[in-house]
């Protein structure tokens, strides 16, 4: 589920282009396991709070800040990371990591930052850091997920659709419960969603989502029992419709009313 070398190639064959006007100063952590991580920090001066951002399975740390340059200049500060094995990070991507990884950079801000919220904004893989890692940390200001999943399940809902397969079940059902077995427990969003209830939650996935189901994104919403709210995109790319927040101006600017109602209004 992680693909540091796809992210590398993607960028050498697509360079995202850098936000000319806002300046940025590197964070440096280490996680659980000693491996040392880079992180870049935007912030402008009256900034209040933080949102992390962290990008998908295929992302390097400069698209997810290209696909999250929307969330500059508004009030808050802005910290794009990546995890441990992608981009100039030390170590090899696992699954394993990615809640530590996280964890480190929250540390960082708490400690930097004191009495100011965090809010957390992540797409794909990253979403099941962000609903599972209050479990480590604590409570968030506000938490944000597009095309979230499962990763602990997903091998059984793909499994489902295939319903056409149904006679190979015997043989795909044994991969299926390999596949589950290799995502760590802390990664399990169906448990940690409905391990806590004081966190404002906002979830994004378009309904023709064909990397991460919408029923599973819907399921997982349905089960979560505190604030919270469901948006659907209304545009695009195709031809998987995995990426749609760059395409959806409305949404993106419900994104940042929500954040900025969550950060800016009270002190943490």
């Amino acid at each position: 589920m992680l693909y540091p070398e796809l992210a590398r190639g993607m960028e050498a064959r697509h360079p995202p282009v850098p936000p000319s006007q806002h300046q940025a100063q590197k964070v440096v952590v280490k996680n659980d396991s000693g491996q040392e991580l880079h992180g870049l920090l935007f912030e402008s001066a009256g900034d209040f709070g933080t949102v992390m951002v962290s990008g998908g399975n295929a992302m390097s740390r400069a698209h997810t800040l290209e696909y999250y340059r929307s969330l500059l200049g508004h009030g808050f500060r802005l910290l794009v990371f990546s995890f441990q094995g992608y981009d100039e990070n030390e170590g090899q991507a696992e699954l394993t990591s990615l809640i530590g990884d996280a964890a480190a950079y929250h540390a960082y801000l708490k400690s930097n930052y004191p009495g100011e919220g965090v809010a957390y904004m992540s797409h794909s893989i990253s979403s099941a850091v962000a609903l599972c890692l209050p479990l480590r940390v604590g409570t968030f200001s506000a938490i944000i997920v597009e095309g979230a999943f499962d990763p602990k399940a997903i091998a059984y809902t793909k499994l489902k659709q295939l319903w056409y397969l149904f006679p190979l079940y015997p043989i795909l059902l044994p991969t299926a419960v390999a596949v589950s077995a290799t995502v760590p427990d802390e990664l399990d969003v169906t448990k940690c969603v409905i391990a806590y209830r004081d966190i404002p939650i906002m979830f994004v996935h378009h309904p023709y989502d064909t990397v991460t189901p919408f029923l599973s994104a819907f399921d997982l919403f349905s089960r979560y029992r505190g604030d919270k709210q469901f948006l659907i995109p209304r545009y695009s790319a195709p031809p998987q419709y995995h990426t749609s927040l760059q395409n959806d101006m409305s949404i993106q600017s419900e994104i940042i009313r929500f954040l900025q109602a969550r950060l800016l209004a009270q002190p943490q």
